[in-house]
């Protein structure tokens, strides 16, 4: 189960190759020693030391016996030993449907994390690499020149479900699909423990005593993740011993998802609904939901506690909210980085179908 942050073997490495390929190591030069590298960087030896390996593996580092380590002499990559151009590097083309990609304010920041994290995967080759906008569930002309024109490559869908015609002509045209931020069980996908991310916010109001926990969520039937969400929080009560109150479980979409979090809050109050704990299913919810609360004189947290799920804005919340964290931008290094080594050897390997679920983690405010 891969974890909320990229390794930090994995965070050594790649600042140590942006060192080499800086310059500030130049090639045939000593390398550091481990007890030089130790001082620099905040990691046990054995981080340290796996780092190194990966790159010497790589071809970044070379090992003399007797003598040290020593930064490699590398071919520049536009270059061959013919004077030829090397041959490009993994083609990769992010797909996003238009209305996602259209989304303004922390929805639109979801899916600049899940990018950003694409691009540290990347790396160099970022600029290799497309993103191509779709309308939802159809293939517009554009796209199916698109197709027509371009050598099949990676395919990162972000939200598969957005793509149900585009996928299996991708699929026809040779494409290898990799779905980022939702569970598909015929290909690759990289997604987020969406129930875990529930059970943690509904535990975290338990833990501190709540016992009266109103869910305020999103459509179950528009995203997969909002029916998680919701047996993850109805998990954790079970566990607590707490029978769930159907009046206490909402769901609303508004265009401002502030919006439907207050909307949703002046439903409760309205309705006399006893609470003592309100989880929003994003932070605008959530802090639209505390805004209303605040504006009835209810005290926060000692009357009703808050929590979130996403942590995009709560820390600019008033007062900051504790939120469960959603690991975007891991998740988007996932699905690049694995692709593009499936990509590099799948004439060598039997092909396979990796799923990759990363856990969220809470953050307490």
């Amino acid at each position: 189960m891969s974890t909320l942050t990229v390794p930090k073997y994995q965070r050594v490495k790649r600042q140590l190759i942006q060192k080499i390929e800086s310059g500030k190591f130049p090639p045939g030069s000593p390398f550091p020693s481990e007890h030089q590298l130790l001082k620099l960087y905040d990691v046990s030896r054995p981080t340290l030391i796996r780092s190194l390996q990966e790159l010497v593996h790589d071809g970044y580092l070379t090992r003399q016996r007797g003598k040290g380590t020593f930064v490699a002499k590398r071919q520049h990559p536009n270059d061959s030993p013919h004077g030829q151009t090397a041959p490009p590097t993994s083609p990769l083309t992010v797909f996003i449907s238009e209305d996602i990609a259209n989304l303004s304010g922390p929805a639109r920041e979801i899916q600049l994390r899940i990018l950003r994290g694409i691009q540290e995967a990347l790396g160099n080759t970022y600029s290799c690499a497309a993103i191509h906008h779709t309308p939802r569930n159809a293939v517009d002309p554009q796209t199916l020149a698109f197709l027509q024109n371009t050598p099949p490559g990676i395919a990162l869908l972000i939200e598969p479900s957005c793509f149900i015609t585009l996928k299996p002509m991708l699929s026809k045209h040779g494409w290898e699909i990799w779905s980022i931020n939702e569970k598909t069980d015929d290909g690759h996908c990289v997604y987020i423990d969406q129930q875990h991310a529930g059970y943690l916010a509904t535990r975290f109001l338990i833990d501190a005593g709540r016992t009266k926990i109103a869910l305020l969520n999103g459509p179950c039937h528009a995203y997969w993740g909002f029916e998680a969400r919701k047996q993850g929080y109805l998990q954790a009560l079970n566990e607590a011993g707490i029978s769930p109150q159907k009046t206490r479980i909402l769901e609303m979409h508004h265009s401002i998802d502030s919006e439907a979090g207050r909307t949703m809050m002046r439903q409760l109050l309205k309705s006399k609904i006893d609470l003592d704990g309100v989880i929003g299913a994003s932070d605008s919810k959530a802090m639209g939901a505390m805004a209303h609360a605040r504006e009835c004189k209810i005290d926060i947290p000692s009357q009703i506690m808050f929590v979130s799920i996403d942590n995009t804005l709560a820390e600019q919340a008033d007062p900051p909210l504790p939120a469960v964290a959603m690991p975007l931008e891991a998740m988007g290094y996932q699905a690049a980085s694995q692709a593009q080594l499936a990509w590099t050897h799948r004439k060598k390997f039997t092909p396979y179908i990796a799923q990759t679920c990363l856990r969220p983690s809470l953050i307490e405010r």
